[in-house]
Formats: C-alpha cells, sequence, structure tokens
C-alpha cells in the first residue's frame, strides 16, 4: 500500500474511532476507556511513523491534522478537560506547534484563524503553560470569526472555567460555564455544561443552586444519544446525593447514590462512594444490618491503598456492627484503625471503643 493510501487508512480509522466514542451508549467503563486510549495512543504512533516518510507537504499537512485531532479528542471525550503534561505530550504539543506556525506564515488556508488558534492553545494545554492555553482559548472565545457548528467556542469556555476552577477562583468559572451554554448543541453537551455550572456553584457553597443545576443537567442527560458523558453524569449524581444527604434528608439522598450503585463498575471508586454513603443512611436510619452490608461490601470490592475515607468506613462497620451487640465483628475493623499510620482523626475514639471491649 503507497504511503497516501496508508494515510487515508489512518484518517478512515480515526473517523470510525471518533463516531464510535461520540456514540457510545450509557456509562463507559474503565475498560473501554482504556481500549479507546490505547486506539488513540496507536494511531499516533503510526502517524507519527507516517509523517517520517512522508515527502510531499499535502501528506505531511494531513498527518499533523490527523494529530491535533486526536489530541483533541482525547482532551474532550476520554480525559474530560483534565490532562497531564507528560513528556510524550510536551514533544507533540511542540510539533503541532511549530505546524501551525509554519502554516500561519505560509498563509495556509488549511486551517482557519479560529481553529489554528484553538489548536494552538490546545496544543499549549498538552505542553503544560497554562498561561499561553488561556490567552489562546480566550482568544477563541472573543473570535468574531464564525463558528458554524459552535464546538470551538464551547470548548474554549469550559477549558477556561475548569482552568479558574482548578484556581479555585469558582465564581469566573462559573460564569465561563454560563457562557459556554451559548455554544452548546445538543441535549447531552447542554446537560455536561449545566453540571460544569453546578460544581462552582456547589464549590461557592451555594447548595440550592447547586442542587437545581445538576437536576435540570440529569433531566437533559440522555445515553442513548451522542455526546453523553457518563464522567460528568456519575457527578451530578453523586453530588445530588451529597447534598442531600448533609440535609439529612436521607430518602432523597438514597435515590441518587442508588442510580450511581446500579449504573458503575464494582471496582470504580465511584461504586465505593455510593455504596459507602448508602451504608451511612442505614445507619442513620437505625437500619444497621443493612448499613453492615451496605458498608462491607464498600470495602470488599475496592483495592484502594488504606487512606482517611477507607479507614472511615471501618470505623462506620465496627460501630454499626456493636449497635447490633455484636463486638466480636466490630473488634478487627477497631484493630486495624488502632495499628493504622495513615492519620485519621477519629482514631482515639475507635481505640477507646476497642478498649471497651476488649
Amino acid at each position: 500500500m503507497d504511503l497516501t493510501n496508508r494515510i487515508k487508512s489512518l484518517v478512515d480509522s480515526r473517523i470510525s474511532l471518533e463516531s464510535q466514542l461520540q456514540k457510545e451508549p450509557g456509562e463507559l467503563s474503565g475498560a473501554a476507556a482504556a481500549r479507546y486510549d490505547g486506539e488513540y495512543a496507536a494511531l499516533q504512533r503510526q502517524l507519527s511513523g507516517l509523517f517520517k516518510e512522508a515527502g510531499e507537504d499535502a501528506q505531511r499537512i494531513t498527518i499533523m491534522l490527523e494529530m491535533m485531532r486526536i489530541l483533541e479528542n482525547r482532551l474532550v471525550y476520554l480525559q474530560n478537560f483534565i490532562l497531564d503534561p507528560t513528556a510524550d505530550n510536551r514533544v507533540l504539543a511542540q510539533l503541532v506547534t511549530r505546524f501551525i506556525d509554519e502554516l500561519s506564515s505560509q498563509r495556509s488556508n488549511v486551517l482557519t484563524s479560529l481553529e489554528a488558534t484553538y489548536y494552538r492553545a490546545v496544543a499549549a494545554l498538552y505542553a503544560g503553560n497554562l498561561a499561553a492555553a488561556r490567552e489562546g482559548f480566550s482568544a477563541a472565545c472573543a473570535s468574531e470569526e464564525s463558528d458554524e457548528a459552535n464546538d470551538i467556542k464551547y470548548k474554549s469556555y469550559v477549558i477556561l472555567g475548569h482552568l479558574s476552577h482548578e484556581e479555585h477562583d469558582y465564581q469566573k468559572a462559573k460564569d465561563l460555564h454560563e457562557q459556554s451554554l451559548r455554544y452548546s448543541q445538543n441535549a447531552n453537551v447542554t446537560a455536561q455544561a449545566l453540571a460544569l455550572k453546578a460544581l462552582n456553584s456547589y464549590a461557592l457553597n451555594d447548595h440550592e443552586e447547586a442542587l437545581h443545576l445538576f437536576n435540570d443537567a440529569l433531566a437533559l442527560f440522555d445515553p442513548n444519544q451522542p455526546f453523553f458523558n457518563s464522567y460528568f453524569y456519575r457527578n451530578a449524581l453523586l453530588f445530588c446525593g451529597a447534598i442531600w444527604f448533609d440535609r439529612k434528608k436521607y430518602d432523597e439522598a438514597e435515590r441518587f447514590y442508588r442510580q450511581v450503585v446500579d449504573s458503575v463498575e464494582q471496582n470504580s471508586y465511584d461504586f465505593f462512594d455510593a455504596l459507602s454513603h448508602l451504608g451511612r443512611i442505614h445507619y442513620a436510619q437505625g437500619r444497621y444490618d443493612d448499613a453492615v452490608a451496605a458498608l462491607e461490601k464498600a470495602v470488599q470490592t475496592q483495592k484502594f491503598s488504606e487512606n482517611e475515607y477507607i479507614i472511615d468506613t471501618w470505623f462506620w462497620i465496627a460501630r454499626a456492627h456493636l449497635k447490633r451487640n455484636d463486638a466480636t465483628q466490630a473488634k478487627p475493623y477497631l484493630e486495624k484503625i488502632a495499628a493504622t499510620d495513615v492519620r485519621y482523626e477519629k482514631k482515639p475514639q475507635a481505640v477507646e471503643l476497642l478498649q471497651r471491649i476488649a
């Protein structure tokens, strides 16, 4: 197969992969996400190899455009706008930036000015240059150039909002995510924008507004339609559960946590989080047998390193067993808490309980 056909084959593979990912029904499992990411990485490596062979400008342009689209696809669909600027990402970002600069110097019409600005900002993000990324995405948002699909400006506002959220400027992040709503292209994208805005309302301690926005988002999320994002869908469910839990409205909280438990993989942290909260709800309702069952299942299905949240779950299990007048079952959990080196604020209480039943 000649080089042109090999390039076309990889382009077709990228288009097919993106289409599959956009139309993925329901929850995207960890295994599926890893498979998609692996396929994108393989395409990226193959394109890099062909770029070295390419002698014609048209071939090099096609290959580099595909590399840029893969970077963006991974950022938007798999990494949820969050990434780690690894060494490989930095190298690829440099190549993309150099390529865009060359096109601009040649006054090429391969990329519009808006596209060049946006992809340069994406490359800066992968390179870890947040100042340049912010400047580029801001320029894309401010551009008067037509963005017919409303795609670039939507994603630019979302990424700017995420950067502000990471810097704890939640009001600015909320405003940016509000502006992104003007460019959302369908119900699932609008739902994602609402969920992002809600996260900032929650961070600003406006839990009433956050609950309202999360519920609006959940009403729009449709797992059977393109652009469904299971990450933001789960977040919306978990935060609604947390808000009702903090208000001691346990029936409402249970409804949201049940939806998470019923829709995620059992080895995920979200499963652990939702199930452990269900255990706490049952405890608060005096349903101690149900509390033990939920809490013990939560810790048994996880392989996390010892951390404060897991240790706290051990404490809830021990207390539930003691409420059932079963000190024998409570003792091993209290012993583990007493022996742990992880900082845990309720450790003295656990030690006191252990001494009482010893």
